[in-house]
Formats: C-alpha cells, structure tokens, sequence
C-alpha cells in the first residue's frame, strides 16, 4: 500500500511509522532490555563461535559447546564465591549476636577484635614520634541504650515518624521486589535470547542492510561494521581482562593470607570493567577484613603490594595482550572520555565513555571528514585563481 503513494507522502508515512516505532519501543523498554542484552553478547561472542566452528564442528554444536563450558565456569565460580560471603556473613552476625548480648566469657566479638587491632596501630604511631587521637570504633550496646533512650523520651512521636516510615519501606520493599523479579528474568532471559541470536545475528545484519539507501549502502555497511567490530572488541577484551585480573587477585589474596581472597579478589575483577571502581573497592574491603588477621601495617602491606602487582599486570600485561589499541584512542581523549561520562551518566558512562566516544570518531571521520576537506578544498580555489591572474 505504501509504495503506491507518491514518494513525499510515502516518506512521511514511513517517518511516522518510525516515531510511533520509537515511541513502542520506549514505552516497553523493559522488555526489550533483556533482548538488547542478549544481541550485545550474542555480537560479542559471534567471533568466538565462528572460530570454533572453523575448527570442523557445525554451528549448533559450536554454541551449545560454549555455552556448556560458560555455564560450568559460572556455577564454579559462584559455587566459591557464595561459600565465602556466606562464612563472612556468618561471623558478622555471630559478632553483633555476641556484641548485642553482652554477656562476658563469650568470646571476643568482630568488634573488640577490630578495635584492638586499631588501638595497637596508633600504639605502633605513638612509638614511631607520630601522636594521634584514639580512633573508636561504633559500640553496638550503646548505639541501642542511645535509642531505647530516645523512644522513652519521645515515644508518640516517634510513633507516628514509625508508621511514616512503615510506610515508606514497604513501598521501598516493593521496588526492591520488583527490581529482584526483573534482575531475575535478566538472568533467565538474556542466556535465551543469546542463544537464539548467534543462529541468526548474519542473517538479522542482512536484512537490515538490505533497506539502506542504494547508492550509500556500501558505505554505511562498512561504517556500522567498524563500529561493531569496535563496541564488541571493547566489551569482550574488558569482560576478558576482568576475569583474568579477578582470578590474579583471588589467587594472590589467597597466598597473601587475607581472609576471603578469593571474594575479593573477584569481586574487584567484576568490578574493573568500570575503571577505577573496581581497584579501590576490592582494596578498602580486603584491608579492613584483613586488618582482624594481620592488624593494620599488617594488612596495608599485603593488600597494598597484591592490588598495586594487579594494576601492575592488567596495565601492562592483560591490556596490550586481550584489549590492545583496538579502540584508537588517544590517552588524553580516553582520560577526558569518562570524566565526561562520569559526570554526564555516573557509573553507567564509566562504563560506556570509551565505545560511544570511539563510535563518534568513526562516525566523524565517515561523514564530517569528508564535508570538512571538500569545504577546505572550496575555499582554496577562488584564492588560487586569484593568484593565477
């Protein structure tokens, strides 16, 4: 029916029919979150696939091998990371137990132990000529005598303040639900949808090539596989470099003598992938659970050496090795690239500065560029025959 209209009536139509696509797709974003989730990961591992398949294996069995192989890594690795945070959980709550109860001859609480640990630091200072204040740490019994003093003096109030907040937490509770539901189906729904999507991902860039402009499709199919190639070089090498520095700092936390290396040390791998944010978590959680073991200088010097060897390593051996320069990018515009996103997006432009700032410099190059030189070369002719005369 469309084609039949005259052609300024037929784009119009197709221009509305686009808006109202955009407007859908906007009004059920959540949805499509987990199906854009697994298109980007089906795009990242595409290359792994094909390389397994070259290898004499069809297709169906190249998949189904990688995604047996990433589910057996994955229950590994969660099967150790969940017995540590719970062996940590469960002597956090052993101690305030112990803390709240206050009964003596029950052992030393997570608490004392810190403080002792914290009092024989600035002991160590007050020897070295460096006099500090005592640092205290939070009691427990007294925060709780503090507030049953605080309920007897203004019980009715804090009555009503009580039901407010009642209130409120259930509605909190309610987000915090549904955000645990949609986190839930991301988990089920993102595996499924890339499965499915590394069957048919050349066949979908086929027939999405196939509705660009004739005389510039060659054109703008070469500039949308640079940027692939670009966005999924990013993402698999940083996906890669986080597992491989997580695995260094576990084993290395591990060696050390910190308690719950191997937690950690993955845990901050997980969270490199954001930079920056990984390094410094992973060191504040290791030195303060490491302070209850080998007291502060103790556990400064060992967390500090394993965490400056993992910078060490991902900046000069996993970065050139997996990430390389694939993205082009000079060090100053990749310093300036996540202040940007930093202070546009938060963490989240942290995390995507580098593949949208490398889009905008391909996309520059392939379309500005061009206009620029012939704009330049304009402005030289008149000049040039100016000359000639």
């Amino acid at each position: 029916m469309l084609e039949r209209l005259p052609r300024a009536r037929r784009n119009v139509a197709l221009l509305i029919l686009g808006l109202l696509a955009v407007w859908f797709c906007w009004s059920v974003r959540s949805v499509l979150n987990p199906l854009l989730c697994g298109y980007l990961l089906a795009y990242i591992l595409h290359p792994l696939v094909e390389s397994v398949a070259r290898r004499g294996l069809s297709r169906r069995a190249a998949v189904n091998l990688i995604f047996i192989g990433g589910f057996l890594l994955a229950v590994l690795l969660l099967t150790g990371l969940i017995w540590q945070l719970r062996a940590l959980a469960l002597e956090v709550y052993a101690s305030v137990k112990e803390s709240a109860a206050g009964a003596p001859g029950e052992g030393v609480s997570l608490l004392e132990r810190l403080q002792d640990r914290v009092d024989e630091f600035t002991a160590t200072l007050g020897e070295w000529g460096l006099e500090v204040g005592p640092w205290v740490l939070p009691d427990l019994e007294a925060l709780r005598g503090a507030a049953d003093k605080f309920l007897a003096e203004h019980g009715d109030q804090a009555g009503r303040t009580g039901i407010q907040l009642a209130g409120k937490g259930l509605g909190f509770a309610a987000r915090f639900l549904g955000g645990v539901l949609s986190l839930a189906g991301l988990f089920l729904l993102v595996p499924l949808y890339t499965y499915y999507f590394l069957f048919v991902l050349g066949d979908v860039h086929g027939s999405i090539q196939r509705y660009f402009p004739r005389r510039d499709r060659e054109r703008l199919s070469r500039v949308a596989e640079r940027i692939g190639e670009v966005i999924s070089s990013f993402f698999r090498g940083r996906l890669s470099v986080a597992f491989f520095k997580g695995l260094f700092l576990a084993v290395a936390l591990t060696v050390a003598g910190m308690p719950y290396g191997f937690l950690f040390g993955m845990l901050s791998g997980a969270l490199s992938i954001v930079p920056f944010v990984g390094a410094f978590t992973g060191f504040v959680l290791a030195l303060v659970v490491g302070i209850l073991e080998h007291g502060v200088i103790g556990s400064l010097l060992r967390a500090g050496l394993v965490f400056g060897a993992g910078e060490l390593v991902e900046g000069y051996v996993l970065v050139p090795k997996i990430l390389g320069d694939r993205l082009g990018l000079h060090p100053l515009v990749v310093f300036f690239s996540l202040l940007a996103g930093g202070a546009a997006l938060g963490m989240l432009g942290l995390l995507i500065a580098l593949p949208l700032t490398a889009t905008l410099v391909i996309l520059f190059q392939e379309f500005v560029t061009p206009a620029l030189v012939q704009f330049a070369d304009e402005s030289e002719k008149p000049t040039a025959k100016v000359q000639r005369e």
